[in-house]
């Protein structure tokens, strides 16, 4: 019996869990969806339970799976960020469902809190470059505000996966990468920011102590061990944000590496001793998962989850894969059609929370393909983008790595590639990027790692597409077309807003 770590990924769509072992191998995974609700415009919540109800059945399947042929020693979990998860002294949650990542009920206090504060100067203390209302303290003085009654019971504001490990091991702790994201987060001295939380009225003790991505912050309790199926007392390290993760797992564990993840969301990622931070772009940092590194970004939130939605649409959940392929028969420029793919919202560069995406140039000729082609093409260019701010100083020909479900097919990263102007690659791993973060800091938390070495040692390209420099020219007009819809998709939604505005009754 040879011994492995048990890898959970909280991501926004499911639980993805797997053993991973000491020479950094996938040994089994398993995947357990959980829904997210919408009841209002700009909420975004799921439940707690659900996320729980997912690590205890993917724990089971994978140790039923695996027949007792491997030990688990460690447990590490990446969790999704932004997550806000008020509970009670025994560590019960107050709120059935909470808002996740993408969640933006804490725009009016963020509004209110900038009525009286710097952004800009917020922003290069923190690296908070997501829209501002997502961040957890905004998130925590909306719950002030809006449930008193809550609050008043509440013992402290949990992440994602820092609510799991609570559950395995009854301690309660973060780590800098989620610490980070929580928008009270002093980036030079990886601090709390008490100014941040005073202003807001947010006692400091709701906040858990920071402790290394890698520390052991308890062992599985035996409710938890007769739960989950996992012996009692295997140590659980901090773990930490899946950006971190992810990155970590995408092989950045040191400056100047750089990976793009396609998943729900999409971004173009730097690992670097020193944050990118620009107040016009607004990158986003976090804390790395690794001492004395941050990893900045630069997204576009409408990426597989845009795709997702095309296919359901279409009625192609089943045959997404095939939907590509007449895409990548359609060619470049779609025929005339643009989309921008910004469907549930944008970053600060794309127009916000407000904005919403838009087909442009439909006509009757056009299929199945061209819409998936043009979706597809709108990714490209929003990430082409970020990647111009992100990769300015890596030499022009390096390759990047893709990880993330849309790293899958070729078309996109062809496209990808074509725009970057660099190769892209798809590593053999490139489903499991934040599971072996996350394994990642098991192993070094327990001392079976005392580097990262054995990830770059396994790793292996699966795929990997040059750039076509002949097709620059074709890209040039469907580029100034998507240029255009992104500037009316903006102004549609600063329209929308003002309107919103007139007929919102005074309520004073």
């Amino acid at each position: 019996m040879s011994d492995v770590v048990l890898a959970v990924d909280l991501g926004t769509g499911g639980c993805k869990a797997a053993l991973v072992d000491p020479a950094a191998r996938v040994v089994a995974t398993t995947f357990a969806a959980y829904p997210t609700t919408y009841p209002a415009p700009g909420r975004h919540e799921q439940r707690p339970a659900d996320w729980w109800a997912a690590v205890v059945r993917s724990s089971r399947e994978l140790l039923a799976a695996d027949a007792g042929r491997h030990r688990v020693v460690a447990v590490g979990l990446s969790g999704h960020s932004l997550a806000m998860v008020p509970v009670d002294a025994d560590g019960t949650p107050l709120l059935d469902t909470v808002p996740i990542w993408s969640d933006t009920r804490g725009e009016d206090a963020a509004a209110a809190y900038f009525a009286d504060a710097d952004e800009t100067d917020w922003y290069a203390r923190t690296g908070n470059g997501f829209p501002r209302g997502m961040y957890t303290v905004f998130k925590a003085a909306w719950l002030r505000a809006a449930h008193p009654d809550v609050a008043a019971r509440t013992t402290r504001i949990l992440g994602s996966k820092d609510w799991v490990n609570a559950r395995l091991t009854g301690v309660q702790r973060t780590d800098p990468s989620y610490a980070s994201g929580s928008g009270a987060y002093d980036l030079a001295t990886r601090r709390m920011l008490p100014d941040v939380l005073a202003a807001l009225g947010l006692p400091a003790d709701w906040w858990p102590p920071v402790v290394p991505s890698t520390g052991v912050v308890g062992r599985l309790t035996p409710d938890a061990a007769s739960a989950t199926g996992l012996p009692a007392g295997v140590p659980v390290v901090a773990g930490g944000v899946d950006n971190s993760c992810m990155a970590l797992g995408a092989g950045l564990d040191r400056p100047g590496e750089a990976y793009l993840s396609l998943g729900s969301s999409n971004w173009v990622t730097v690992a670097g001793a020193e944050p990118v931070l620009d107040p016009v772009g607004r990158p986003y940092v976090f804390d790395h998962v690794l001492p004395g590194l941050y990893v900045s970004a630069l997204s576009t939130f409408g990426g597989g989850s845009s795709l997702t939605w095309l296919a359901a649409l279409l009625g192609r959940e089943a045959d997404l894969d095939a939907l590509l392929d007449e895409a990548a028969a359609v060619p470049v420029g779609a025929d005339g059609l643009t989309c921008v793919p910004t469907l549930a919202g944008g970053t600060v560069a794309e127009g916000g929370p407000a904005v919403r995406g838009a087909y442009l140039g439909l006509d009757l000729g056009h299929t199945h393909g061209h819409l998936a082609r043009a979706l597809v093409e709108g990714i490209g260019f929003s990430l082409a983008d970020a990647a111009r701010t992100m990769l300015a100083g890596a030499p022009a020909d390096r390759e990047i790595s893709a990880t993330g479900g849309g790293a899958r097919g070729g078309l996109l990263l062809q496209v990808l590639a074509d725009l970057l102007g660099r190769p892209v690659s798809r590593p053999d791993d490139a489903q499991h990027g934040a599971a072996l973060g996350a394994a990642a800091l098991a192993l070094l938390g327990t001392g079976t790692w005392t580097d990262t070495a054995p990830l770059r040692s396994t790793r292996r390209a699966a795929l990997r597409v040059d750039p076509r420099p002949d097709l620059a020219a074709a890209y040039a007009a469907p580029r100034a077309r998507f240029d255009a819809a992104r500037a009316a998709t903006r102004a549609h939604a600063a329209v929308t807003a003002a309107d919103h505005d007139d007929q919102t009754p005074n309520q004073e």
